[in-house]
């Protein structure tokens, strides 16, 4: 094999290492973008589900004890339950996108949202301060996660 013969095969080896180098950090790259679309779209559904349950909790407070609209009671209990079922499906999914720390404070709100729902209604305002407590600890370990903190 002459000089030129060589130049070509080497040319030739560095033209597909490059592009074999580009196809694979370009799927690095691509899978961690989609990672971190289904963490933020799993965040977003588990942290509207939170504010759902919240205010439903909320308004269902407000209404008392012996309610004058029982119906609203009983759809405002229902909607609680609506969301805390969505929490829950939401976390299954977060913890399957999440670092342990995300994950871990996504069951401190799940657990923070199930004494809520399960408290006496004179306890329900200090639960509801528990449960936003909870939510900005997952925003905060998200942030860091997603490197926007």
């Amino acid at each position: 094999m002459g000089v030129g013969e060589w130049a070509a095969f080497t040319a030739a080896f560095i033209s597909g290492a490059n592009i074999v180098v580009t196809a694979l950090l370009t799927r690095s790259r691509d899978r961690t973008s989609w990672s971190r679309e289904s963490l933020s779209d799993t965040l977003v559904a588990l942290l509207e589900a939170s504010w759902r349950s919240s205010d439903a909790v909320r308004e269902r407070h407000e209404l008392g004890p012996r309610p004058a609209d029982a119906a609203l009671a009983t759809r405002l209990d229902d909607a609680i339950e609506a969301a805390f079922a969505e929490l829950r499906t939401s976390l299954t999914r977060l913890r399957l996108f999440a670092t342990e720390r995300v994950g871990a404070a996504g069951v401190d709100l799940l657990i923070s949202h199930r004494e809520l729902r399960d408290a006496a209604l004179a306890d329900q305002p200090a639960g509801l301060d528990a449960v936003s407590a909870a939510r900005r600890r997952l925003i905060q370990a998200a942030r860091r996660d997603l490197k926007t903190d």
